[in-house]
């Protein structure tokens, strides 16, 4: 009895010393040194997590597709971001790892301009970016920028025994050109601080809309857009500002009547920092009046033609007047 009261205790003692461990285990978020994707860590211990400083280079383990385990480098980020991606903690690179890590990506990027050469030229419309060296795979990572697809089996094949070492093409978006560029890590945007793509956090997606909702779509797109060829992450602040003051103003192609005309505006747009609104006559004539001067707002005719009565500039009343619609005579034609 004592011998399997022995057992007992030692098996519930393994099972709560494993519960204690994972409870403890801290979590780190990472960028894959590879793939460019934000990655949770999971399994550093307390002393492995207090030794951590951001940049610092983890080796992780992660399951592909195909469910095979393999290992790669991150570059903690230390800080919490939203990821779905996740790994397990396998060691921070230090001492001689470090160094061989270092070198190897020197490594990369001395083989990197004789890889732009001949890849421009075999495939001009593309933009080399960098290249990375895969420790584990002991591969070279080419990475480059296009927004055509390309079919290149014989140049991996030409390129690689030129090199004698395996090599692997890896075409990104817009926005990891900036990112993953060396040459992007000293720029600044219009506010002083790095540039939005150079963040390791999630980016917003800015649309049309929102540009329409500024009335900025007057002005060239090309000027609305950033070094990553995308609109400007800008153009996102104090959206729902606009949005909300945006309510206060009549509709675009909605008629407008104030003390000096009767339903003669038609609207075009308006600007919400200056309070004015651009409507054209029914002569052609193009002026901007006062929102504060509008007393009606009649909407583009549909089956129920809705009016708005401006009585506060803040709070405008809306009134919907139904129209009388006659349905069509149901009398046969008379034949001749």
């Amino acid at each position: 009895m004592k011998s399997l009261d022995t057992l007992t205790f030692h098996c519930v003692s393994n099972i709560i010393f494993i519960f204690l461990n994972q409870s403890m285990a801290k979590n780190a978020y990472v960028l894959d040194r590879y793939t460019n994707k934000n990655v949770l860590v999971k399994g550093a211990s307390d002393e492995q997590f207090a030794k951590l400083k951001a940049w610092d280079k983890i080796v992780y383990s992660s399951t592909d597709q195909t469910g095979v385990s393999k290992q790669t480098v991150g570059t903690y980020l230390g800080h919490e971001i939203v990821t779905d991606r996740q790994g397990t903690f396998q060691k921070v690179l230090e001492g001689e790892d470090k160094e061989f890590f270092n070198e190897q990506q020197a490594l990369a990027l001395d083989i990197f301009p004789l890889f732009k050469k001949l890849f421009r030229k075999n495939f001009p419309d593309s933009i080399p970016v960098t290249a990375r060296y895969q420790i584990f795979w002991d591969q070279l990572y080419f990475y480059f920028y296009s927004e055509e697809r390309y079919v290149f089996t014989d140049f991996v094949k030409e390129f690689r025994q030129e090199l004698g070492k395996n090599i692997f093409l890896f075409q990104i978006g817009a926005r990891d050109m900036i990112k993953m560029s060396p040459g992007t890590d000293c720029l600044v945007g219009c506010n002083g601080i790095n540039l939005c793509c150079k963040s390791s956090r999630a980016l917003p997606s800015v649309e049309i809309e929102n540009i329409v909702l500024q009335n900025l779509e007057w002005r060239d797109i090309e000027k609305l857009k950033w070094r990553c060829g995308k609109l400007k992450c800008s153009l996102i602040y104090e959206l729902e500002t606009y949005v909300e003051e945006s309510k206060k103003f009549p509709p675009k192609w909605s008629y407008v009547e104030n003390k000096w005309c009767e339903v003669c505006w038609v609207v075009f747009s308006f600007n919400i920092m200056n309070g004015d609104v651009t409507v054209k006559t029914k002569d052609g004539v193009i002026v901007r009046i006062p929102y504060t001067t509008i007393k009606k707002i009649k909407l583009p005719s549909k089956p129920e033609e809705t009016t708005v009565e401006i009585t506060d500039t803040k709070t405008p009343k809306i009134n919907e007047q139904k129209e009388v619609i006659k349905e069509p005579s149901k009398e046969k034609p008379i034949k001749k």
